[in-house]
């Protein structure tokens, strides 16, 4: 018999009766549950020299974020979402450096540059459980994928984790000679299929997590890629002469990779494609990087993989400003600055990302600590903008 409650009752009543809204507990509660806190060794320098026309700031510093908070793993019986829990500790290690140039040339013509330069190097220290790693969800990639990224002890965080391949089966006489000479090969490998490697040696090629009764791992999936850049880059130029001032700014990154996805479904051959898949094999020599496709779900697809990263280094020019002070040539004007400027944003990316822009957010993977996954977020616009700097 279905039962239904009163609300702030509980009289059961059949549902012959008139059933009232309830309530119930929306995330199960975590009375450890504490915040996290941060500490951080810094030591730094300020420096002007020659005249204060250069200017040195250096940082080096040691942040650890310790008892760190994400959304903990919930078996779907427990019918209600997870509680947040401490995952862990996690380190940022670096050297921050800046430096400026500030001069003139003459009377009327003076120019500054400036570059900022940042080392990162972020590892987990931590993870707050026996396996020493917490995976991310599944079917973030697409649709019947499984997990993409991971947070584990020694490793960066939110690292990828899938298999990696070495090119494209041709023929069937590569196949042959491969089982023949005793290498790991797929009992369904075809010609078109990818190489994969059999990244812990034993023979066989597995995508399963597991262990054997030693515990080694069994899976072929290790780590892939780093979603965090080794490298921020910023510059910053400007000049002006007589009344007009011109202004360029741009940022960087550089060491990381990008997982990126623009189908909701991996295994359905009939939704839209990028067109990298013009370069898909389809006949012996035609590629030896991106596989065949097939009407019905395949490893080449369903396998999270080295097929859907890409290096994602980029530079972007953000602002590009041309401007003129009409108060240069009217003496008698009675405010302190009459400017008019015409400036573009988002000029131009500097990448071999084939994606829509590789500057990724941390939002699309569905966990805090996520980065670096790309499914097709909508980028930046190109703007160009006229106006007017009045000071009275």
């Amino acid at each position: 018999m279905s039962l239904a409650y009163k609300f702030g009752s509980a009289t059961e009543i059949s549902t012959s009766g008139t059933p009232m809204t309830g309530a119930y507990a929306n995330i199960v509660p975590n009375p450890d549950l504490t915040w996290e806190t941060s500490e951080q060794l810094d030591f730094g320098f300020d420096a002007r020299l020659l005249n204060s026309r250069l200017g040195v700031n250096f940082d080096w510093y040691n942040k650890k974020t310790k008892d760190w908070l994400i959304t903990g793993p919930m078996i779907a019986v427990m019918g209600t979402n997870p509680a947040a829990i401490n995952g862990g500790d996690v380190k940022n290690t670096g050297v921050e450096l800046a430096l400026t140039w500030n001069d003139r040339i003459g009377k009327d013509f003076s120019y500054n540059i400036g570059v900022n330069f940042t080392y990162n190097k972020n590892e987990v220290t931590r993870i707050a459980n026996d396996n020493h790693y917490i995976d991310g969800p599944g079917g973030v990639l697409s649709q019947g994928t499984e997990f993409c990224y991971r947070a584990e002890e020694g490793k960066p965080i939110g690292y990828f984790y899938g298999m990696s391949y070495s090119g494209i089966w041709q023929n069937q006489e590569q196949i042959d000679a491969a089982r023949a000479a005793g290498k790991a090969v797929l009992d369904n490998a075809q010609p078109g299929d990818c190489i994969w490697d059999d990244w812990n040696g034993d023979g066989v090629i597995t995508y399963a997590v597991g262990k054997d009764a030693d515990g080694n791992d069994l899976c072929d999936r290790h780590e892939i890629g780093n979603p965090n850049p080794d490298v921020l880059l910023g510059v910053n130029l400007g000049c002006s002469w007589k009344g007009f001032d011109f202004a360029v700014n741009g940022a960087g990154a550089f060491g990381q990779q990008i997982m990126r996805s623009y189908r909701s479904f991996s295994d359905a051959p009939y939704q839209n494609y990028d067109t990298t898949i013009f370069n898909r094999w389809h006949g012996e020599g035609t590629s030896n990087t991106q596989p065949r496709i097939s009407a019905t779900g395949h490893q080449n697809t369903n396998w999270v993989s080295e097929r859907y990263m890409e290096n994602a280094d980029y530079f972007k020019i953000k602002t590009v400003t041309l401007g003129y002070d009409f108060k240069h040539i009217w003496k008698a004007c009675p405010l302190q600055q009459l400017r008019f400027y015409v400036q573009a944003q988002n000029l131009f990316t500097i990448t071999g990302y084939t994606g829509l822009d590789p500057e990724v957010g941390n939002t699309a993977g569905g966990s805090s600590w996520a980065s670096g996954i790309d499914l097709g977020l909508y980028p930046p616009s190109r703007t160009f903008l006229v106006g007017a700097s009045i000071k009275f």
